[in-house]
């Protein structure tokens, strides 16, 4: 299993950084929060997604567009749930032993669950704006917490 993070830092997501494929996809635009972190965790943790199946990560960037949940930490809340969660999410002890560690681990390192939070705390603003730092944040957690449940 690759890093996330690794594969992130690569640029992967940012317009760019892109290769000749992602550029025919994507254009010039850079993926948001959310799907930097699904896209990319599709590609490092063999998640088998489709390419229909990672537009469910639009709506999520910006705190879903009004600053609230960070869409970063929606991204990670994706995979985990592909990851370990049974066919409905009361089958498993997914909120109890995985989604609330998480988000402890989370607010715990980055201060905040929020996009309001994270991009006035993180945030590059000038000449462009840039969440890097935060989704690289929320990648290194998701990494820990992978490797973690799988031993």
């Amino acid at each position: 299993m690759e890093s996330l993070k690794k594969l992130l830092e690569s640029g992967f997501g940012k317009a760019d950084c892109y290769t000749a494929a992602e550029k025919e996809l994507y254009g010039e635009v850079n993926m948001n929060c959310c799907e930097r972190i699904l896209y990319g965790a599709n590609q490092a943790y063999a998640l088998g997604l489709k390419k229909e199946d990672l537009r469910l990560a639009a709506p999520f960037g910006g705190g879903m567009g009004i600053g609230t949940v960070c869409g970063a930490v929606s991204g990670c809340l994706m995979v985990l749930g592909l990851l370990y969660s049974g066919k409905l999410e009361k089958e498993t002890a997914l909120k109890e032993s995985i989604t609330i560690p998480f988000l402890q681990r989370v607010k715990k390192k980055q201060g905040g669950l929020t996009c309001h939070y994270n991009k006035a705390h993180y945030a590059i603003l000038e000449p462009a704006f840039d969440c890097s730092s935060v989704i690289l944040s929320l990648a290194e957690c998701l990494d820990e917490t992978v490797a973690s449940l799988n031993g």
